[in-house]
């Protein structure tokens, strides 16, 4: 029989906000079948789910802070004016018009893997719209694309909400740094080591001492991995068009 291994996931090179998401949906996946696990999955789970307590409230007095409202404002604006940018390019690529439904289409094309950013993590976000605006600006068919659409401007704006919100963020971690105790980061590794561990000991469980409800949790657990896996962006260098 194949041993069953977790889809591979870097969770050391996770932002703090995408390692708490991870944690987190981690925990509220497995609550519901705590009693089908065996001892030692159960000791790593209850584990997982008292340090991720923990994570969570340093992550509240993060966000307690007063920055954080400008954050939310800021973020709220960049993807209001990258649905907007979506609106433009959609609109153009159905237009009956060849002069603006080729440029829409191809501008489409380009935004198609960002297509969802706004639903991403906020850290996720930020990075993405920095490899969407390189590229762009790497770009002169793509620049020509948006001249005849019309949203050169808005592609400006973009950047420069995004740029914005990047630095308040570095502000606003600075702030919470100083603060004693309440720093997230400041368990990050022992956050990334007890999640390991449950994952060690669910691999076991479905190898050794299968059920149903494990094998469904493994499941989910797995597919959750995928998605954080995906969350780092590629070398800008290499997605330059």
């Amino acid at each position: 029989m194949e041993e069953r291994l977790f889809s591979i996931l870097y969770v050391n090179h996770l932002k703090i906000d995408d390692l708490y998401g991870l944690t987190r949906t981690t925990v509220e996946l497995s609550e519901p079948i705590q009693s089908s696990m065996n001892p030692l999955t159960k000791t790593a789970f209850d584990n997982l789910k008292k340090i991720n307590i923990d994570l969570e409230n340093r992550m509240k007095k993060m966000k307690g802070s007063i920055q954080t409202l400008d954050l939310d404002r800021l973020n709220i604006e960049r993807n209001n004016i990258f649905r907007e940018i979506k609106r433009f390019v959609s609109n153009a690529s159905k237009s009956s018009s060849p002069t603006l439904k080729t440029p829409g289409i191809r501008f489409k094309e380009f935004l198609f893997p960002y297509w969802n950013t706004e639903e991403e993590p906020l850290n996720t976000i930020t990075e993405l719209y920095e490899e969407l605006i390189a590229r762009y600006w790497n770009s002169e068919a793509l620049r020509d694309y948006a001249t005849t659409i019309g949203i050169p401007s808005l592609m400006g704006d973009l950047e420069g909400k995004n740029k914005s919100y990047h630095a308040l963020y570095l502000e606003r971690n600075t702030e919470v740094s100083t603060k004693a105790g309440c720093s997230a980061s400041k368990i990050r590794r022992d956050v990334v080591k007890t999640y390991e561990l449950y994952c060690a000991t669910m691999e076991q469980s479905v190898n050794l001492i299968p059920s149903p409800e494990i094998e469904k949790l493994f499941i989910e657990m797995d597919g959750l991995r995928k998605k954080y896996a995906v969350l780092k962006p590629k070398p800008r260098k290499k997605m330059m068009d």
